[in-house]
């Protein structure tokens, strides 16, 4: 009976875990990174070896394999690191469900085990 009270407990978890996953909307793959970069202006205060460059945002992700990386502007910084933030959430989520799905797998094994049969009549 212990067994069966784990199976709906599992049960209930990954329902919840499914919906939450099927409610996402906008998530962005990849992740944020502050640089020193230089602008290429020879006049410009960067162009000077002794300093580091202008600092910016970027984001980099993998495409077929390939790393890109593309720097993010001042106003979209924000809500593309929530998108990131919930790429990663949903991705911490998946990694549950599995878990919780191998979890069930076992429980429904040692559920069966108990109840067949072992002697034929």
């Amino acid at each position: 009976m212990a067994i069966i009270n784990k199976i709906k407990q599992t049960s209930q978890r990954i329902k919840r875990l499914v919906k939450t996953l099927a409610e996402t909307k906008a998530m962005v793959r990849g992740s944020f990174s502050t640089v020193h970069r230089r602008c290429g202006k020879q006049t410009c205060w960067c162009a000077d070896p002794g300093q580091k460059g202008h600092i910016c945002t970027r984001i980099t992700w993998t495409e077929n394999g390939i790393s890109r990386t593309r720097t993010v502007n001042e106003e979209d910084r924000e809500c593309l690191r929530k998108s990131v933030e919930t790429y990663r959430t949903f991705r911490r989520r998946r990694r549950q469900l599995r878990s919780e799905e191998k979890l069930l797998e076992k429980l429904m094994d040692a559920h069966e085990q108990d109840i067949v049969k072992g002697d034929l009549p």
